[in-house]
């Protein structure tokens, strides 16, 4: 399959050049910094994926931003509200009733503009998560395997990536800045690979990020762009953080996630008459039309 082969370099070349870089990113930035290994080599990672995300966006045949998932739209806006909206209620309804029937507690022993300035920061950091992440695992991973095959395998695929990269950042992983050589980027890869899924606790999470990828992924199909998704994913992430500045832990750890994110994807399905179907592959001649280019 052209386009599994062509993401499947890219995520290779991505953490092999990464890994050989973050040695050498870790020295520039340590007169100024006091980073652990791990977390240059997360930036290293990054910043080649962002480098190598301009030829596999031509090599996947992606020759505009509406082929990204931000077309042209008159609604876009209202789309992106009413996914905030849902976003936020449906997470705040689940987290209220952990609190009242889980045994979960919060401490709201907080004042109005404490929370109105903690609501307004995670309202940004939601919006610049979820412009990122549903950029690359729903306009661009998504959309690509929708080129090829069924658009609900391919919203599976995409959400089965989207869950597992999550576990990939284990704290336990790490070289001592004393001991960072040239090669400790390729030392630090069998770390990560061999602790991010160690121990408890990783089924739950796991599956309420696979559901909520299929959700996001099942609203950028059925609508063929990602705005809904977009203020979906921004309104959970805002959620999430909101319960967890006032002590109620991560949302996603509660297995009583499941139900409502079910119950989205039926909503996804009967709000969103439009039927989803393979994104066609843009020919040379269409590169001009649509969106504005890449």
């Amino acid at each position: 399959m052209r386009a599994s082969k062509a993401i499947g370099l890219y995520v290779a070349a991505a953490i092999l050049l990464g890994a050989l870089f973050a040695p050498w990113l870790f020295w520039a930035v340590r007169p100024v910094s006091a980073y652990p290994f791990h977390r240059i080599f997360n930036r290293s990672v990054m910043i080649v994926g962002f480098v190598g995300l301009w030829p596999l966006l031509r090599a996947l045949g992606f020759r505009s931003a509406g082929d990204l998932g931000f077309a042209r739209s008159r609604a876009w806006w209202r789309r992106a509200l009413a996914g905030l909206a849902l976003g936020i209620g449906s997470l705040a309804l689940v987290a209220t009733a952990s609190v009242i029937w889980g045994g979960r507690s919060v401490h709201p022993d907080r004042s109005m503009g404490e929370m109105t300035n903690a609501a307004l920061h995670f309202l940004v950091t939601g919006i610049v998560v979820a412009l990122i992440e549903e950029t690359f695992f729903r306009g661009v991973l998504q959309g690509a395997w929708q080129r090829t095959i069924n658009p609900i395998l391919a919203v599976v695929w995409a959400s089965a990536v989207y869950a597992a990269a999550h576990f990939l950042k284990p704290a336990g992983a790490d070289i001592p800045a004393s001991q960072v050589a040239w090669n400790s980027g390729l030392k630090l890869l069998p770390l990560i690979v061999s602790q991010s899924f160690r121990g408890g606790g990783v089924l739950v999470p796991f599956v309420t990020l696979f559901l909520v990828g299929c959700v996001l992924g099942l609203a950028y199909a059925k609508t063929g762009a990602l705005h809904l998704s977009i203020g979906l994913h921004a309104g959970w992430v805002l959620s999430n953080e909101f319960v967890r500045w006032l002590g109620g832990g991560s949302v996603i750890e509660y297995a009583a996630c499941w139900p409502m994110l079910v119950v989205l994807l039926v909503l996804m399905a009967w709000l969103c008459p439009t039927k989803s179907k393979p994104l066609r592959a843009p020919e040379p001649s269409d590169s001009g039309r649509g969106a504005r280019s890449i």
